[in-house]
């Protein structure tokens, strides 16, 4: 490898730590569910440029807390959870989803967020990724 080589590869691993370390100071100064939302850990984050590239553990790999007992639920039931739930309101009618504060095109948002008027879960509250 030539000299010529070696500096360009230096110089070009220099500004990808360069532009590691901006990166990181800019994800730092954003919320814990910003974070989360695009899929970055903050524990990766305070570990440094050398835990890039700071993402969170897949679902397949974190345990989701059960509101119901407290014990641990594998991520892939929770998932079935979910799935179950918007099936059963999407096999409601308009007429029962209207009571329930639901409308057909919001059913995965409701079972994923909670209802708005209901749950106190606002828009502002929820960050697009």
């Amino acid at each position: 490898m030539s000299i010529f080589n070696k500096i360009k590869n230096a110089f070009v691993m220099a500004s990808e730590h360069n532009g590691k370390v901006r990166a990181r100071q800019e994800l730092l100064r954003m919320s814990d569910r910003q974070l989360a939302d695009f899929g970055f850990s903050r524990e990766l984050l305070l570990d440094g440029v050398s835990a890039w590239p700071w993402r969170a553990e897949s679902d397949e790999q974190v345990a989701v807390q059960s509101s119901v007992n407290g014990s641990a639920v594998r991520p892939s039931h929770a998932r079935q959870e979910i799935k179950q739930a918007i099936n059963e309101l999407s096999s409601y009618s308009d007429r029962e989803l209207a009571e329930l504060g639901v409308t057909r095109h919001s059913i995965e948002e409701a079972v994923r967020y909670g209802r708005p008027a209901v749950e106190g879960v606002f828009d502002s509250s929820k960050h697009a990724a």
